[in-house]
């Protein structure tokens, strides 16, 4: 093994001759500085040293260089297959001797790929007290474009993206503009950089030089290399506020549709689970109930509970005891069609959130919408869509709802041939707040495979939630980052999720009960006297079975505008259409469940 002293001469000298140990090729292990190696033939063994520039950040290839120039190793069973092996930092000196290979050649012409140590007979040595920083070389886009800087750490400064204002995506390319040309920035998706916005502006890029096809591409490691604005929240620390996710999990628990492996399946799970750490999970796709049990089980501070549908895909709930009270949950069945729903109706959880002494009772409705872009699909998810927003309007008027799941569909258009969203009338509506639309916007994506990548996993607020979000906080959750082979493995749509701070508006329970009104009122309808269509006006003190009707000033009741509907507390407003009906007074009188009743009167005139 190399001292100290003779490694340092090596790294800072880069052309002493020393043997180190013997390949089983019987090839010389001369150390030699790696510009010399990069002249050297494919299939060549080679020993050079450096410093460690990338360790973990791609999982692999390690990228490190010299005094001369940089190189990258590449070993999948170390680096990727079962997770980063080694144990290295940015700076660390390393020996290596390994075969040269190229990975990402064009049409097999050597020097068109990434140069790089190869094969399963590599030996190495790192050298943690040989540690240094290792500044950025600032090159120009010609430069990056020369491959002369292959391998090695380097920054271009002021550069201008084509696509900003969009969000980093893993496993990208991203044009830029400099001051002598352009160049693409590569995002890899194991590092931490998916998700944050793209900049505006002229910025400084930092990342490792790499080639795929003849084509230089620059890759950062991380954040701090990119300039880009952090995502807001990420200062917040998690117990500080109330963080929700949805999650499709393909086929969960099942072998027969989903992963093959149901142990690598329930272990990455839980991997996500803890890596977010959020406060509430829906949940879909679950398809055996022993999975989703057991993985309850394995989460000591949840509880959870699944919807029970007749078919094999179930939705379900995880959430943080310390923070969730439940209250009620159920299928949404009142005013839903389930055959517009493809049989898995709105799963509902009332409960009470806590967090920082502040409470918010919440109304969550999860769903699984019907799947696929033909017209008939298409038209049950206009129709669900209906039907829930329906159902929120009348009886949830005034309540923080969220309104989550996967949507299987988008927000700013339909994937039925660009008609509008079967959500639009939750876009348009300003009582509502589709929190995830702006990611969508970004291109973003949460179904992750094939040529139908796409934004459909969806959460949407009404309410104090509106001012308690965290704007910008929402985000596709960068799982490839930390699940080796997730789509795979895990599932084909990654988590979405967001975070709401409830002292922005410091409006508890306690406060929202105080300020429901004490009584039962009937306002004067409006307008009035009016044709052919008036609103009447009404409010109750808490939840109540309500029935509207109109009367002639004989007594004879000519409509019915409400039949023994529940309405929650609040003041609610119905539309009352008179087209059939000649011109004159009439009284509307507004009774609800125990007997109570008031009246008004109102005139038509046509």
């Amino acid at each position: 093994m190399l001292n100290r002293f003779l490694l340092l001469a090596i790294l800072f000298i880069g052309t002493t001759a020393l043997s180190f140990g013997q390949e089983s090729n019987t090839q010389s292990t001369e150390i030699i500085p790696i510009e010399e190696a990069r002249q050297q033939s494919l299939g060549t063994y080679v020993t050079v040293t450096g410093w460690v520039t990338v360790t973990s950040e791609f999982g692999g290839p390690v990228y490190f260089q010299d005094e001369t120039g940089g190189l990258a190793w590449y070993n999948g069973d170390l680096m990727r297959n079962d997770g980063f092996q080694l144990d290295v930092a940015r700076g660390d000196s390393i020996v290596i001797t390994g075969e040269l290979g190229e990975f990402g050649q064009q049409g097999g012409t050597p020097g068109t790929g990434l140069l790089q140590i190869v094969g399963n007979d590599v030996e190495f040595e790192f050298y943690p007290e040989g540690n240094r920083d290792i500044e950025p070389v600032e090159i120009t886009e010609v430069e990056l474009n020369s491959n002369d800087f292959q391998g090695q750490l380097v920054r271009i400064n002021n550069i201008l993206y084509n696509d900003a204002g969009s969000l980093f995506q893993g496993g990208n390319n991203y044009q830029f503009q400099g001051q002598t040309g352009s160049g693409l920035v590569r995002i890899e998706q194991r590092t931490d950089i998916a998700g944050l916005e793209i900049p505006f502006g002229e910025t400084d890029v930092t990342g490792v030089v790499s080639q795929f096809q003849s084509t230089a591409q620059l890759l950062p490691r991380d954040r701090d290399n990119l300039g880009a604005d952090p995502i807001p929240g990420d200062d917040v620390p998690m117990d500080q506020t109330f963080d929700v996710v949805t999650w499709n999990i393909e086929w969960f628990g099942s072998t027969e549709n989903g992963p093959s492996d149901l142990d690598i399946q329930m272990n990455n799970v839980l991997k996500v689970i803890r890596t977010i750490d959020a406060d509430l999970y829906a949940l879909q796709e679950i398809a055996s109930l022993q999975s989703f049990e057991a993985l309850v089980d394995s989460l000591d501070e949840f509880s959870g509970f699944w919807a029970g549908y007749s078919q094999t895909q179930n939705t379900a709930y995880l959430f943080r005891t310390a923070v969730i009270d439940s209250v009620n949950s159920g299928q949404l069945s009142t005013g839903q069609n389930s055959f517009d729903w493809a049989g898995r109706l709105p799963l509902f959880f009332t409960f009470d959130a806590t967090v920082n002494d502040i409470t918010r009772r919440i109304y969550s409705y999860n769903i699984h919408a019907k799947a696929f872009g033909d017209q008939e699909s298409y038209e049950r998810r206009v129709n669900a869509s209906s039907q829930l927003k329906s159902f929120l309007d009348q009886f949830r008027t005034g309540d923080n709802v969220i309104f989550l799941g996967d949507y299987n569909d988008m927000l700013t258009e339909s994937s039925f041939g660009g008609a509008p969203s079967p959500y639009d009338n939750f876009v348009q509506d300003e009582n509502y707040y589709t929190i995830t639309k702006s990611l969508e916007e970004a291109g973003a994506f949460s179904f992750l495979v094939g040529q139908f990548q796409s934004m459909i996993d969806h959460i949407t607020v009404s309410h104090d939630l509106i001012e308690d979000h965290i704007e910008g906080a929402q985000r596709v959750d960068n799982v490839q980052s930390y699940v080796a082979n997730y789509t795979s493995t895990t599932s084909d749509h990654a988590p979405v999720w967001t975070r709401f701070d409830f002292s922005r508006s410091l409006v508890s329970i306690d406060d929202q009960i105080a300020d429901r009104p004490s009584s039962f009122e009937l306002e004067q309808n409006y307008p009035n006297p009016f044709n052919p269509t008036t609103n009447l006006r009404f409010t109750l003190p808490e939840s109540s079975n309500v029935s509207v009707e109109v009367f002639d000033v004989m007594g004879r009741r000519v409509a019915t505008v409400a039949d023994n509907q529940q309405f929650s507390s609040g003041s609610h407003t119905l539309t009352f259409d008179a087209s059939g009906l000649s011109s004159g007074m009439y009284i509307y009188r507004v009774s609800l469940a125990g007997g109570e009743s008031l009246s008004g009167k109102m005139m038509i005139i046509k």
